[in-house]
């Protein structure tokens, strides 16, 4: 038995736009979702992010696209409790680049909250 998540699917996103993906459980949004990051490789197709097939770039090379590129709000995620806001950000090389993380946590207008911990946070931040 073979099971198709997806069939004859084509975006264009461009850059600055969000994209909201609605639809009822099943219907392969996460799927669609993790495989325009590079986290799934579709089994036909391609996925071209500014004229670039993605999987054609090492897995490092699509993590550095990831991080350039692409930004998610997750429907749910967990933060690590017992790490500082800057120490999830930083995960999982806890030596990550500190200058990136910093610009990230003010492109996210969250600085002032790098030394809390997730239960010092409202859920929105």
């Amino acid at each position: 038995m073979s099971l198709q998540a997806l069939h004859d699917v084509s975006v264009t996103i461009q850059k600055g736009e969000f994209v909201a993906v609605l639809g009822r459980s099943g219907l392969g949004k996460s799927t669609l979702l993790n495989i325009l990051a590079g986290l799934d490789r579709p089994s036909k197709g391609k996925v071209y992010i500014d004229g670039t097939d993605i999987f054609n770039l090492s897995e490092e090379k699509r993590t550095l696209l990831r991080r350039e590129k692409i930004g998610f709000v997750f429907q749910a995620y967990e933060l690590l409790h017992s790490l500082t806001v800057t120490e999830n950000i930083r995960l999982p090389e806890l030596e990550s680049d500190t200058d990136y993380v910093r610009e990230l946590l003010d492109a996210l207008e969250i600085r002032k909250y790098e030394k809390c911990y997730p239960d010092q946070l409202s859920g929105g931040e």
